[in-house]
């Protein structure tokens, strides 16, 4: 296998992991959302694996009979961007300060706070009890995240996967965005169920 075949794989495999089987995965899995840079990264990461898997015989197949390399690298990075986030009050600021601009940018009415607090879209999904709740948004030690902004709401934060920078909080702009306007799936949305096959 060579390395861009191994990295065409390793896209396919993570892409699968990330839509297909949301619901079987691991402990971050199912409530962690990835932005582009983080799934580039988990593929490339992925990639290589399979490239040094390959050396020693072990084809995507194999590592398939015996565990998940590509859960295992969504997770892997998951831990990473989603815990133990170490930041100055300054870059917290700055990375806060780009959300609220790109936000903005995008239409998006804003609310600038310790959360950043986001309207829901007309015709966009709706959240909360009665449907009219936004969405906020924060930067944490635990990286970014993404939760109804109800006190009543029975969803909890979802992790945002993304690098706790400007350049991630561009990124998360954008897919909140496409959340917020029906583009990308709704993270509080419960998960369809799969009809058993005879």
């Amino acid at each position: 296998m060579s390395d861009t075949t191994a990295l065409d794989a390793a896209k396919i495999d993570i892409r699968r992991w990330t839509h297909e089987q949301r619901g079987a995965r691991g402990p971050y899995a199912p409530v962690v959302i990835f932005t582009p840079s983080v799934l580039a990264e988990a593929a490339e990461l992925l990639g290589k694996l399979y490239t040094a898997g390959q050396e020693h015989h072990i084809g995507r197949e194999d590592w398939a009979a015996v565990t998940s390399l590509p859960l295992g690298v969504l997770d892997a990075l998951a831990a990473r961007y989603c815990s133990r986030v170490e930041l100055t009050g300054t870059e917290r600021h700055t990375a806060r300060d780009a959300l609220v601009s790109e936000l903005g940018a995008r239409g998006l009415t804003v609310q600038p706070g310790q959360r950043v607090v986001v309207e829901p879209l007309p015709g966009g999904p709706r959240f909360g009890y009665r449907g009219q709740a936004p969405v906020s948004l924060a930067l944490t030690g635990g990286g970014w995240d993404i939760r109804v902004d109800e006190v009543a709401s029975a969803d909890g934060p979802r992790p945002i996967a993304a690098p706790a920078t400007e350049e991630g909080a561009r990124e998360v702009a954008e897919l909140v965005h496409k959340i917020l306007s029906g583009e990308a799936s709704n993270p509080f949305a419960a998960p369809a169920v799969k009809e058993a096959s005879a």
